[in-house]
């Protein structure tokens, strides 16, 4: 189910200075509805307990120095892929703040660990990597369109934030076959921003391109403050082309904050690679 108020924020924390920029779109995020902030690391032995527990603090520190309102910390034994995502409903988040430093060694074949980790979960993921917030906030959103359904159960959360940072909305789609000009699904997305009262424009990529990678080069090109799109890497992560087109997005060279949406209910009968053009 997604929350269109964000009170209760998951960031889980690799004691990494460059994933600060987690902490500070957190913070920026959790000042809107006085959100609670949830620090996580996760360790794969008890062993590690002591040496955890002594680095959270110095995050907590961070944290508080960026955050008034209230901060608390967990360190668990368990395994990342699965560990966040169970962590995160089971603390009742409404959004997850990952960092992430690219795509290393063998996830060049293997598919990323972030996609990874936000497929195990139904909670909405904030992926940042180390531009830090803007002053103004999120004042451009870019939403990739890819004429499957769920992107219509996910909309609630996107015009929240629009609303709440009177952002303008940037549709970006591929040309339209007729089929998808008779569902109809872009006058749809259309008239739910119409209704909530948020700017929206409209843009098309040619088909021949790759769609995620074009909207990124997009996004770049209008200096957008974050994309929001439907997470469908689910579907092939496990398969033997493990590659996912979100990977696009969420490494994308201007480091745009990427906010992905991985849909409640799946599709379980798909095998290939799907196209999102």
């Amino acid at each position: 189910m997604i929350h269109t108020h964000i009170r209760r924020i998951l960031v889980p924390c690799d004691f990494k200075e460059d994933s600060q920029s987690a902490l500070k779109y957190a913070a920026f995020l959790a000042k809107k509805d006085q959100a609670h902030i949830i620090l996580l690391h996760i360790i794969s032995v008890s062993s590690q307990l002591e040496q955890a527990e002594r680095e959270m603090q110095g995050w907590l520190n961070k944290m508080n120095s960026m955050y008034t309102g209230e901060v608390t910390s967990l360190v668990e034994v368990g395994n990342v892929k699965e560990g966040i995502g169970e962590i995160a409903q089971r603390e009742s988040c409404h959004l997850v703040v990952m960092p992430t430093h690219g795509i290393r060694g063998m996830q060049h074949v293997t598919g990323s660990l972030a996609l990874r980790v936000i497929s195990e979960s139904n909670v909405p993921f904030l992926v940042v990597q180390q531009r830090v917030v803007r002053e103004h906030g999120l004042q451009k959103l870019v939403v990739p369109i890819n004429f499957r359904p769920q992107i219509l159960e996910e909309l609630p959360l996107i015009i929240s934030l629009a609303q709440t940072f009177l952002s303008e909305v940037h549709l970006v789609f591929s040309n339209l076959n007729e089929e998808e000009t008779n569902t109809g699904l872009v006058e749809q997305i259309e008239h739910a921003f119409a209704e909530a009262k948020v700017a929206c424009l409209l843009h098309h990529v040619s088909t021949g391109t790759n769609f995620a990678r074009a909207v990124a080069h997009y996004a770049s090109g209008v200096d957008a403050d974050l994309i929001c799109a439907i997470n469908y890497s689910y579907e092939y992560l496990y398969t033997l082309f493990p590659r996912a087109e979100e990977e696009d997005l969420i490494y994308n060279e201007a480091q745009i904050p990427v906010l992905l949406l991985t849909p409640e209910v799946q599709e379980s009968n798909v095998y290939s690679i799907p196209l999102w053009h």
